[in-house]
């Protein structure tokens, strides 16, 4: 067999494999990340139903003898009409559309002993101590009170369903492309093709052994071997924006568009152990809007809304690059403030604290005041992020009951401080 029809035998079929390699490794990433998206999401709709209903009757055994926990799920998301007969609020969140939970969970007390059965465990079965690293942590006012282990493979709603539907399809359209364009330059292949066609293998085999989508390849002509280094190129780009917006979904809140508290925490707990090592400053600060029931109670939930997304924008502009700020539930912002003491941290967060009650809130609704209190914690004396939080909490409830709208502890009241 002549050399020209090996080498355009041998770039057809490593053309095809690499195009199949890149589209299965993508797929894999684009399903292992959907999931767990899905799951941190359907976590923590059941965190806050199993809270709220704990919260409400003291205990979950007390709660299942004063209403079935579904009754009181579906009691707690009936949507609520707006005000002067409008209709119910529509929420666009990807996730909110979704008919029915994407994971079933089995709960457990904190000492691991089955409260709702689920997945062959019957009540007060003891769970597997090997298995509990995959429970998640349900916890109310900062105490564990139930663990949650996710049952079996998400149950994807119809628009999940139709977004993988469309990747499938984009990464099949993607692998019949490369095809086609592999055959049509196997046809005429060059002098100079094994030299490109060695650069291209080269970069397709680092991004498979690597696991990065974004590898691209040096175009050194404008023949059929550099047009197909360029729909490479094109078809990597196109994936790897399709895998970072996946992900972006995954760690921001649709609402504020603030990374959620899943990613704080990762974030800061990669702070917290630089600080640790190097014995540099850490500030952590809770914050709180102040009466934030009585806003959505009087003007409705979609000015509350509003309010949450106007916070979410001031809290980002006032940041340095260095801070994280995210919305840690609710009403509720988080923000770590990178290499600052804490005295420091007081007069951002009081700067913060101005800029919010100074905003222009009647742009939202005539009348409508917003404020926001804070608490800190630089303590690096404790062991952990969550201690910190806890710390920032408590100071958060001080300035609570001191009268709201403001920052806790004062300078040169502050703890933890050479």
């Amino acid at each position: 067999m002549r050399l020209r029809a090996k080498l355009t035998i041998t770039l057809l079929l490593i053309s095809l494999a690499s195009s199949a390699m890149v589209g299965g490794i993508a797929y894999w990433m684009l399903m292992r990340d959907f999931r767990q998206a899905v799951l941190e999401d359907s976590f923590g709709k059941f965190h806050g139903d199993v809270a709220a209903y704990i919260e409400r009757y003291g205990s979950w055994q007390q709660a299942e003898r004063s209403e079935p926990f579904p009754r009181f799920v579906e009691w707690r998301h009936r949507p609520q009409p707006g005000q002067f007969g409008e209709p119910p609020i529509r929420r666009d969140s990807f996730f909110e559309r979704r008919a029915r939970p994407a994971f079933k969970f089995l709960l457990l007390d904190p000492e691991g002993r089955v409260i709702k059965p689920g997945g062959g465990f019957q009540r007060d079965d003891i769970f597997p101590e090997e298995r509990l690293n995959e429970a998640k942590p349900v916890e109310l006012h900062g105490q564990l009170v139930a663990l949650a282990v996710p049952l079996g493979d998400p149950n994807l709603s119809p628009q999940d369903l139709l977004y993988l539907s469309a990747m499938r399809r984009a990464l099949i359209t993607g692998f019949l492309v490369a095809g086609a364009l592999a055959v049509l330059l196997g046809l005429v292949v060059a002098r100079r093709m094994s030299v490109d066609l060695d650069s291209l293998t080269r970069a397709i085999r680092q991004m498979a052994a690597r696991g990065r989508l974004n590898e691209p390849v040096r175009v050194r002509s404008r023949d059929e071997i550099g047009l197909l280094a360029d729909a490479f190129n094109r078809m990597s780009t196109d994936l790897t924006q399709a895998h970072e917006q996946l992900r972006e979904l995954s760690i921001r809140d649709p609402l504020t568009q603030l990374y959620n508290r899943r990613h704080f925490a990762e974030q800061a707990s990669r702070l917290f152990e630089q600080a640790q090592r190097y014995q540099h400053p850490l500030t952590l600060m809770l914050g709180d809007l102040d009466h934030f029931k009585q806003i959505n109670d009087t003007y409705s939930h979609a000015v509350g809304d509003e309010v949450l997304r106007r916070v979410g924008r001031l809290l980002a502009e006032h940041v340095r690059k260095s801070d994280v700020v995210a919305r840690h539930g609710g009403e509720e912002f988080v923000i770590a403030f990178a290499e600052t003491t804490p005295e420091q941290a007081w007069q951002l967060c009081d700067n913060l604290r101005r800029a919010v009650e100074a905003h222009p809130w009647h742009e939202v609704h005539e009348g409508l005041r917003v404020t926001m209190s804070m608490g800190l914690c630089g303590d690096l004396q404790l062991d952990s992020v969550e201690r910190l939080l806890g710390e920032a909490d408590a100071n958060l409830y001080r300035a609570k009951h001191l009268g709201r709208n403001r920052v806790e502890p004062l300078p040169g009241a502050v703890e933890g401080v050479a």
